[in-house]
């Protein structure tokens, strides 16, 4: 119970930083704009481009025509979850990777990566805690043997923090 208490207490924060740090940063309005950011040297620049907002107009054109950027994009803290459900199907596997790793990864994308071909991406669902049980079910037969053990552990923890059945 208190380690889900200290774990609420942190995802409180988490979100409390966030939204103090999207607020730090104005909004990027176009592409160019993006990338002029993230290849700036001067970090406050270069941080605006991995925590400011874009409207979802912007967010489209940068993933659908420049490949070279779909990375950062799925670096940006405020990335909406219908450009993260793009970004899973890149070809890259850092790109799947970097979403993958994303605290707010949506259950059902997590869900969508556990068959990928990269076992980093793999590894990173059967920890991720927004995985669901049914998710992580999928990997315990998975041929890493790291994903494999970390599967069983996380579904063996879920068993014994269910209370007892009522007899």
């Amino acid at each position: 119970m208190i380690k889900h208490q200290v774990m609420l207490r942190a995802g409180c924060l988490h979100r409390g930083l966030l939204a103090s740090m999207v607020d730090r940063f104005p909004e990027i309005s176009s592409v160019e704009e993006f990338i002029r950011l993230r290849a700036s040297e001067d970090p406050t620049e270069y941080n605006r481009s991995a925590w400011a907002p874009l409207p979802l107009a912007v967010w489209w054109d940068l993933v659908r025509n420049h490949p070279n950027m779909r990375i950062w994009a799925a670096h940006n803290r405020t990335v909406p979850p219908q450009i993260l459900a793009e970004l899973i199907k890149d070809p890259d596997w850092r790109v799947r990777d970097r979403v993958a790793s994303k605290r707010n990864c949506p259950p059902e994308l997590l869900e969508q990566l556990v068959t990928d071909p990269h076992d980093s991406v793999r590894r990173l669902v059967a920890g991720h805690p927004r995985s669901s049980r049914s998710t992580v079910a999928q990997l315990v037969d998975d041929p890493w043997p790291a994903i494999a053990q970390e599967a069983r552990a996380r579904l063996a923890n879920w068993l014994s923090a269910e209370p007892p059945e009522p007899s």
